[in-house]
């Protein structure tokens, strides 16, 4: 990096690394409670989730102020929520919050000594962090793009299970690992040779006096892979969400066509019935009229039925993942808008800014913001996660008119019944 940016870009790139460092901890920090309660302590929100099937067995979820007495159902239920979606988010939660914590508050440090670091302890790490941060967003934002487009456009191969899915984040994690560990000496404590008071900053191997040529060669080849991984991010990101936008449209229109064939049938058997129910009508007895009156009934299950055919096909798990899709989208959008201008920068193909080279932190900041502004199920599970209190508080009020109304000893009653039988 250079010596001579403005005060002004120097005031504002401190102020967006302390903003990032406080809102980016507490925004990750209330994703992973929201995640890891939900998956790994089910029971706690027992009380506040009640599972129940409705529509040939489908799982819906509703928060509810009431103790559910089918505790193998809630248990089942909140099983299925550790999909792959859901895992992907958790795990970027948790690279955010590490880089809130850790990464983003050394960089803070470093800029505001103005890279005069009390040892060099200190470059080593920052340059570990910021090659880990850099390649793995790259390829996490390819793994959650190709699980995205298997998911939907070859929902029966069954390709990226979770077990795969953990293997393949652990090891895009080590790579990344080791990855970061080739490149500190990428960054040392030295006298730059474009200094101009010759005293010790964190400078790059290729600012450095008296550094071989291997070292150089070396710099670049850090510095090439990182750039490569993020261009192949786009494209992956370019290609795989077009073909899960086309898929999509396809899927649209084959239910738009079958709801107009549904409806088409049902128009036709409405007014043959009428006919028929005409003819007849003057020369039927008591008892064709009750004859009449259940071919109504049937014509209204029929049309009851058709009808929720079509609705469980538009929220079936197709729907779903797209919705789930939809979201990892952004995520991927906001994290090459915030990552273009510190590559394009460092590759010097843009003139640099301290702000643009240091502005990827803000992809760090920006997913909790994303998932609370687009996901309702996030806020509906956030809400628990913060206003337990208040839910347990209309447990009890709950549990109190359970008991004077008698209701619950009728379900367990029943329940009891169902079992002898």
């Amino acid at each position: 990096m250079s010596d001579d940016f403005t005060p002004a870009d120097y005031v504002a790139t401190l102020t967006m690394l302390g903003i990032v460092s406080v809102l980016g901890t507490i925004g990750n920090l209330l994703v992973v409670g929201v995640y890891l309660q939900h998956l790994l302590w089910p029971h706690l929100q027992r009380h506040s989730q009640k599972a129940y099937q409705i529509n040939y067995s489908q799982r819906h979820c509703a928060t509810l102020a009431a103790d559910y007495d089918d505790t193998a159902l809630t248990d089942q239920f909140c099983a299925r929520q550790m999909t792959t979606p859901t895992f992907f988010i958790l795990v970027l939660a948790i690279v955010d919050l590490i880089v809130c914590c850790f990464v983003v508050p050394l960089a803070f440090y470093l800029e505001f000594v103005e890279l005069k670091a009390s040892s060099e302890l200190w470059c080593k790490l920052h340059a570990f962090g910021s090659v880990c941060n850099t390649m793995f967003s790259s390829l996490l934002v390819i793994a959650i793009a190709l699980d995205r487009y298997f998911a939907i456009c070859h929902p029966l191969k069954n390709m990226l299970t979770m077990r795969r899915a953990k293997i393949l984040t652990a090891a895009l994690a080590i790579f990344c690992c080791v990855y970061g560990i080739l490149s500190q000496d990428m960054m040392a404590l030295a006298v730059g040779k474009f200094s101009k008071d010759y005293i010790p900053r964190c400078h790059d191997a290729i600012e450095l006096k008296n550094i071989t040529s291997t070292k150089i060669y070396f710099y670049h080849i850090i510095q090439k892979g990182n750039s490569s991984c993020f261009v192949l991010s786009i494209l992956v990101v370019l290609i795989l969400y077009s073909l899960i936008l086309r898929a999509a449209l396809k899927a649209q229109r084959r239910i738009r066509k079958y709801s107009l064939t549904i409806s088409s049938k049902m128009n036709l058997t409405t007014v043959c019935l009428n006919a028929t129910n005409s003819n007849q009508r003057t020369q039927e007895t008591h008892q064709n009229g009750l004859e009449h009156k259940g071919e109504n009934c049937q014509s209204k299950f029929t049309s009851n039925r058709h009808r929720f055919t079509i609705s469980g096909l538009r929220s079936n798990a197709l729907w779903r993942e797209i919705r789930a899709a939809i979201v990892l989208f952004v995520v991927a959008v906001v994290y090459i808008i915030v990552f273009a201008p510190s590559l394009l920068s460092a590759n010097q193909l843009i003139p640099g800014t301290l702000f643009g080279y240091n502005s990827y932190y803000l992809n760090n900041m920006s997913n909790p913001l994303i998932y609370c502004f687009m996901s309702q199920a996030f806020r509906r599970r956030l809400k628990v996660l913060l206003c337990s209190a208040c839910m347990n508080s209309l447990q009890s009020q709950d549990d109190a008119m359970f008991s004077q109304s008698g209701r619950r000893e009728r379900i367990r009653r029943l329940m009891s019944t169902v079992e002898d039988g």
